[in-house]
């Protein structure tokens, strides 16, 4: 039975609360939800009395609530209240971080499909995840992965006056381990960070280079070449959720990259177009207006 403390409201309206993880600023509890009977998961934030946690716990409200296809159900909230909390459905196949290092490439590669399109839809939307690692993903009882405790980007106005920082060392990216506010393209390193952990059963550890490691790795070249590209040191070089998306599909990154060029150059010609329709009127006669003629 667990319910000292902060959890107190909980025993109202949930049946044998039990803890069942305890993280850094948080708890999670499982109970019976006593209205409709079924197994839920109540994230209780512990440090509400902090206000960076505060912040960072209702952007994982919003973000969660916006229900992204593959981000864990929400089924209540309350992220203003004094003991802020939410409530989630019960995954009982535990965390994918359980089955690094033993998962088979055709699974690996529907994994990988299924968190990019969750990323990419996500940033679409202007959100990011932020803490992108395998405890983070979690297995139904059929073994649908679902995504857990995105750290998303804080709202415009506390944007202004907070840096949003988050992630987990080892798999966070180096600009983010740097002082860096959490971003799509750190995000796109977390990506290959984790997808380096469950491919080789090694915790990506601080410092490393992913991108040099994985070489020495007997692996799928998809998954060499996804790390490789990901976990490149540059934010700038790393692929957008999209490319890592299509090269899961099975285009190749020449490709993408000259399409990407064809793009650029196609709007770089757009500019110099409008640019001339604006101020050709200026210059098509030197700016001096010529005399009337007279009859």
């Amino acid at each position: 039975m667990y319910g000292q403390s902060i959890f107190e409201p909980l025993l109202g309206w949930i049946d044998n609360p039990q803890l069942l993880h305890s993280g850094v600023n948080s708890d999670l509890v499982l109970g019976c939800l006593r209205s409709a009977g079924g197994a839920v998961v109540v994230k209780c934030l512990r440090d509400y009395r902090n206000s960076d946690a505060r912040r960072q716990f209702e952007n994982q409200v919003r973000v969660l609530s916006r229900r992204y296809d593959g981000a864990v159900p929400l089924l209540a909230e309350n992220a203003r209240a004094e003991h802020p909390y939410y409530v989630m459905g019960y995954l009982p196949g535990g965390r994918l971080a359980q089955y690094a290092g033993s998962i088979n490439a055709d699974r690996l590669h529907a994994i990988a499909l299924r968190v990019a399109s969750i990323l990419a839809n996500m940033h679409a939307a202007s959100d990011v995840h932020g803490d992108l690692k395998p405890h983070n993903m979690l297995l139904d009882a059929a073994g649908e992965l679902w995504l857990a405790d995105p750290l998303g980007n804080p709202t415009l106005l506390a944007g202004l006056f907070a840096i949003n920082r988050g992630g987990t060392p080892g798999y966070w990216a180096p600009e983010v381990r740097d002082g860096a506010s959490i971003s799509v393209s750190a995000d796109v390193y977390s990506f290959g960070a984790t997808l380096y952990h469950l491919a080789t059963g090694d915790v990506p550890q601080e410092g490393q280079r992913i991108d040099t490691l994985i070489q020495q790795h007997p692996i799928a070249p998809w998954i060499r070449l996804v790390i490789t590209l990901c976990c490149n040191p540059l934010p700038s070089v790393r692929p957008t959720m999209s490319d890592v998306l299509r090269l899961l599909r099975g285009e190749t990154w020449a490709s993408i990259q000259a399409e990407k060029m064809r793009n650029q150059l196609a709007l770089f010609v757009v500019i110099l177009l409008c640019a001339f329709l604006v101020f050709s009127p200026f210059f098509g006669d030197g700016g001096v207006s010529k005399p009337k003629s007279s009859s």
